[in-house]
């Protein structure tokens, strides 16, 4: 597995674990309407591409909300794309439509976001629209989200994990930043575990230039609220990944670890055993792991 996420898969993994925070920090006006669901369920389907030469995809993240009153769900939508430019209005539009179509019976409303997350100043379209015959055929509209200086404050502000490490998007300063990330995700509701399991995303996210991580690691050290959510973890892990490398090889520990992080979702039920089959074979596809890695994935998988 690789030592850094891609934002796409990290993305996924971060806001199907903290859905409410997710909520948050993109439809604060959703809650401030209805209250906190009853109930947050993640939504993971495989769509069709229009391109048979495109890996199959999963829907960035899906969350249906179901509040106690019985009133009907809202589905939000969230697309990420790390480049605006590619932004293609055409997919989310085949995404928002399938959801709809898919869930007509609960009369579920599909609210649709676009997670852009390059700093490049150019704004994104927001709208889709297609006249023919002088006629007005379509109009799709969806809420572009981006870390601009005017949401930072917010996010910084908020006891959520989720904000926290979307804060990174706009980082100045990559190591002061991101040890005030880690210490405010320490304080804020969640496992103790997940500041390490999401360590190298929050690297990711905030371009710590490799020649700093050593200085960056010393500066976890210095604070007395990382050492047991950093050092001790991280060296139990490299001595069993090293123990573990020992004994069956490099590829054999790297499709370990990956089974590890998708059985958590399996157990969870965030994925079938089928869609975690089908979400090795895209990162095989996409060139996340070697072919070699996935095959023992597949196999340890069952």
């Amino acid at each position: 597995m690789p030592d850094r996420p891609t934002q796409d898969r990290g993305f996924k993994e971060l806001f199907t674990e903290y859905p409410q925070e997710t909520l948050e920090v993109f439809v604060p006006e959703l809650l401030a309407k209805h209250g906190r669901p009853a109930k947050i369920t993640v939504i993971s389907q495989e769509l069709p591409v229009p391109d048979l030469s495109e890996p199959s995809r999963f829907l960035d993240v899906a969350l249906e909300c179901a509040w106690s009153d019985g009133r009907t769900a809202i589905i939000v939508l969230i697309e990420h794309w790390s480049e605006g430019r590619r932004v293609d209005l055409d997919r989310v539009l085949l995404y928002f439509a399938a959801l709809r179509c898919r869930n007509r019976k609960q009369k579920s409303e599909v609210f649709p976001i676009v997670l852009v997350t390059d700093t490049s100043a150019k704004e994104v379209e927001d709208t889709l629209t297609v006249d023919l015959l002088g006629r007005r055929i379509l109009s799709f509209t969806v809420q572009i989200y981006r870390v601009t200086a005017e949401e930072l404050p917010r996010l910084r502000a908020m006891q959520n994990r989720v904000a926290q490490l979307l804060s990174l998007l706009a980082t100045m300063n990559a190591m002061d930043d991101l040890v005030q990330v880690l210490l405010a995700m320490h304080r804020a509701p969640g496992p103790v575990d997940d500041l390490s399991r999401f360590l190298s995303f929050a690297q990711l996210l905030a371009k710590l230039p490799p020649e700093q991580e050593a200085a960056f690691h010393r500066r976890l050290r210095q604070e007395p609220a990382m050492y047991t959510v950093f050092d001790e973890v991280k060296d139990e892990g490299r001595a069993e990944g090293r123990a573990e490398g020992r004994a069956e090889g490099r590829a054999e520990g790297e499709a370990k670890g990956l089974i590890a992080a998708i059985r958590h979702r399996v157990d969870k039920g965030k994925l079938t055993i089928d869609e975690a089959r089908a979400e090795i074979q895209e990162l095989i596809a996409d060139g996340d792991i070697s072919a070699e890695v996935g095959r023992k994935a597949l196999s340890l998988l069952g």
